[in-house]
């Protein structure tokens, strides 16, 4: 384990919370079935379930991309993600489709504190095909979703704002 993880772990221990700017250790995410993460960020009790699938691909030695498929072909099989939940609270939150439809081929994720955001990091794809999108939440909606390439972290790739609609507060 590395230490940084070890660090987070032993806060998590002690103050049995995510602390501002905190991240709980990443999870693996399996390439078909259901993913669980859960934790307690500031106030608020935290569950995500992934859900993914596998979509045959040809072999290491002879790929073939699927067509109509998110596959980055980092993977084989690919493994595209059908549904994100978010809960909050015991609360389901809406998550919109555009969040999580173009994922496949996701490493880790976890939940994170970063800059008083609540976030729902996951880490997807190899090499020059990897990514970092980040799904931020409040305890009523997903608020944002950022996407960056993961050899260049700084330099945003996409950025998304999710305003809750009339009849919701």
């Amino acid at each position: 384990m590395k230490i940084s993880n070890l660090c987070v772990c032993v806060c998590f221990l002690i103050f049995g919370q995510l602390q501002p700017n905190a991240r709980a250790a990443a999870v693996p995410v399996k390439s078909k079935g259901e993913t669980t993460l859960q934790s307690t960020l500031g106030k608020l009790k935290v569950e995500v379930k992934i859900r993914t699938h596998e979509v045959p691909n040809g072999t290491p030695a002879n790929p073939v991309k699927p067509k109509d498929s998110a596959c980055t072909m980092s993977r084989i099989p690919c493994s595209p993600v059908d549904a994100i939940k978010i809960s909050v609270n015991k609360t389901p939150l809406f998550v919109p489709r555009s969040a999580f439809a173009d994922l496949a081929d996701l490493g880790t994720a976890e939940l994170a504190v970063e800059n008083g955001r609540n976030i729902l990091v996951l880490e997807g794809g190899d090499a020059s095909e990897s990514y970092i999108v980040k799904i931020a939440f409040t305890s009523k909606s997903v608020t944002r979703r950022t996407l960056v390439d993961a050899e260049f972290p700084d330099e945003l790739l996409e950025e998304t704002v999710y305003h809750l609609g009339r009849g919701t507060d």
